[in-house]
C-alpha cells in the first residue's frame, strides 16, 4: 500500500499519535507509517524536502508551495503553581508581564505559541527562561521557578492532579491555531488521503471526547 511520513507538533503527537498508529494497524495493515515530532519552525524545510508528507503544525506558511487547512483553535492561558500565578481567576495580558515568565520556544516560531506575534514579542522580552523541552518546563513550573504562557493540554496531567492551575488570559484573549499542511502539488494517493482523513477524524474525536481542550474550526 506504500508508506507515509507525518510530522506532528507536540500537542498533536500527545493527542492522536498512538490512536493514529492503532487505527492504521487495524485498518491499513500494509501501510508503513513514519511518525515524528517536529518543531513548527522546521515545517517548511521538512515539507519542501519531502522528509514529511503531511504535518499538523501551528505554523501556517504564506508560501504557494504549501497548502494549509485550519483544524482547531486552542485558548492560550497562564499555567503555574497557585502561589506563583497569583490565584485562579482571569488575568490581564498586562498583569501577566509582571510575573516570572517561562516561554516554550517551539522552533523559534511565534505561531507555535499564539496567533499574534506582536503580543508574543512582548512576552519574550519579559521572559527569563525560554525552553524547547516540555519536560524541563514541567519541572520548572512544579518547582515554582515561574509560569508558562501556553495551553492547558501541554501540562494536562499536572493540571488534573492539582499541582498546577491555569488562569484564563483576558484583554486580550489569546489563541493559537493548528493546521494540517502538505505540498500544494503533491500527487494524491490512496495512502496519503487515508492518513490525512484519519488525522482529521482522530483530532475531532479527541476534542469531542474532551481529551483535547480545543474548538474545531470551520
Amino acid at each position: 500500500m506504500g508508506e507515509i511520513s507525518v510530522g506532528f507538533a507536540h500537542s498533536a503527537v500527545k493527542a492522536i499519535g498512538v490512536p493514529l498508529m492503532q487505527r492504521v494497524s487495524q485498518t491499513y495493515p500494509k501501510l508503513r507509517l513514519h511518525l515524528s515530532e517536529i518543531f513548527s519552525g522546521s515545517t517548511a524545510q521538512q515539507l519542501a524536502s519531502s522528509e514529511v508528507d503531511l504535518t499538523l503544525t501551528y505554523n501556517q506558511l504564506p508560501d504557494s508551495r504549501f497548502r494549509f487547512q485550519p483544524i482547531l483553535e486552542e485558548e492560550v492561558v497562564l499555567v503555574g503553581r497557585p502561589d506563583v500565578v497569583g490565584g485562579r481567576g482571569t488575568i490581564s495580558f498586562e498583569a501577566l508581564l509582571d510575573l516570572p515568565l517561562i516561554i516554550l520556544r517551539q522552533g523559534l516560531n511565534t505561531r507555535a505559541v499564539m496567533d499574534d506575534p506582536s503580543l508574543l514579542k512582548r512576552i519574550e522580552e519579559n521572559a527569563q527562561f525560554q525552553m524547547n523541552s516540555i519536560a524541563a518546563i514541567g519541572g520548572s513550573l512544579l518547582s515554582g521557578l515561574g509560569c508558562l504562557v501556553g495551553t492547558e493540554f501541554i501540562l494536562k496531567e499536572h493540571l488534573d492532579a492539582g499541582a498546577l492551575v491555569a488562569r484564563p488570559i483576558v484583554k486580550p484573549k489569546l489563541n493559537r491555531t493548528l493546521y494540517i499542511g502538505e505540498l500544494s502539488d503533491r500527487p494524491a494517493t490512496f495512502a496519503f488521503e487515508a492518513v490525512r482523513q484519519l488525522c482529521i477524524e482522530l483530532t475531532v474525536e479527541a476534542i469531542e471526547t474532551q481529551q483535547w481542550k480545543a474548538t474545531l474550526t470551520g
